[in-house]
């Protein structure tokens, strides 16, 4: 039987993989870079440690609306998250005047109200009211999951300046959902809620970097390929000075230039689609302010909230209640500032994340 062991310091064999190149981070987990195996669990010390320093340098992590592992963003995190969306937008609705669509922002009370259901149904004395209210909360997020979809996709087209945030509350709604199934025990179900979640705002976190990376100077797009490497070999294809293909992927590209440079040649390839190749005129071009940073902590949001997939596998492959898992702790006495806990299972786990 699997087991799992919880400390403070990362252990100097995961410290030189991350190094070397042997292992990676993927949200909140570590993998081994080629077989994919988890090796290790990240959690933060304390709920509202999201940015804090040493998750932002010793594993390379950027800012994030969410926690490195599901276990730590209960509902009172998700509830105090809702409310600074919802005070961000109000305040982007006073600063620009001329919004395609006014969007009603009173879903986030009906988000607020759901979470609070949720939360309260925690302390119930009797299981069957416990779980009533639960399933009544979970119908209240399918609700809100529908309203922000919509949200979503009309600023994608619209108000990109907005998108971010819909799309940070549409994370909020399935990770609220998955809790309420893992306070209910129904593994399985927590991971189908957030495997759906996944597909869902993938495709509109692809349309989302794309609408933005026009925006991006030459030194921000060469920092993005760099912190963003395509996983395919740098050789290509040409055929009359064409790129038409890359290690065996064909691709569709618009006759170029005989001579790109290496940014060029990975926006031809990205597989977020053909970013940069469409770029506004410059004298038409309008400002999107920290339009990387933007980028980066959309990125780091889905991968932290798509490895949560793993972390609750595990909790199901180990064998052990949710409620046990959130008990986990190191035997050692916590550290002056240490800020991150590793959870390693005794053998590198097998999980898939979708």
């Amino acid at each position: 039987m699997d087991t799992v062991t919880a400390t403070f310091s990362i252990p100097d064999w995961i410290e030189q993989g991350l190094k070397n190149g042997n292992y990676v981070r993927f949200g909140g987990v570590i993998r081994d870079a080629q077989k994919k195996h988890l090796v290790a669990m990240l959690r933060e010390a304390a709920p509202n440690l999201t940015q804090a320093a040493s998750i932002l340098s010793q594993v390379g992590s950027v800012a994030s609306i969410l926690n490195l592992g599901v276990s730590v963003i209960g509902f009172a995190i998700v509830i105090k998250r809702v409310g600074e969306i919802e005070q961000r937008l109000k305040q982007v609705q006073q600063d620009v005047k001329q919004l395609h669509h006014k969007f009603d922002l009173s879903v986030y009370a009906n988000f607020r109200a759901a979470l609070d259901l949720a939360r309260n149904a925690l302390t119930m004395g009797k299981t069957e009211n416990r779980i009533n209210m639960a399933y009544l909360a979970i119908n209240r997020f399918l609700e809100a999951q529908h309203t922000y979809i919509g949200y979503v996709d009309t600023a994608l087209e619209e108000d990109i300046q907005v998108a971010d945030e819909y799309l940070y509350s549409l994370f909020l709604t399935y990770v609220a959902r998955s809790r309420c199934y893992l306070e209910l025990a129904e593994i399985k179900t927590a991971i189908d809620c957030i495997q759906e979640g996944a597909e869902v705002v993938r495709i509109r976190v692809e349309k989302y970097v794309h609408k933005i990376f026009p925006y991006l100077n030459k030194e921000e797009r060469d920092k993005y390929y760099k912190n963003h490497p395509l996983l395919i070999s740098p050789t290509y294809i040409t055929v009359n000075g064409v790129i038409t293909g890359v290690l065996g992927v064909w691709t569709t590209v618009e006759p170029m230039i005989s001579v790109l440079s290496a940014t060029e040649i990975a926006q031809a390839i990205t597989p977020l689609g053909l970013l940069g190749m469409f770029s506004p005129k410059k004298q038409e071009k309008p400002q999107f302010p920290e339009a990387l940073s933007k980028i980066e902590a959309m990125l780091e949001t889905q991968e932290r909230f798509e490895a949560y997939q793993a972390e609750i596998q595990a909790i199901s492959q180990i064998g052990i209640s949710f409620h046990d898992w959130l008990k986990l702790a190191p035997s050692e006495t916590k550290p002056d500032g240490a800020e991150l806990m590793y959870i390693i299972p005794s053998k590198p786990l097998d999980l898939a994340i979708s």
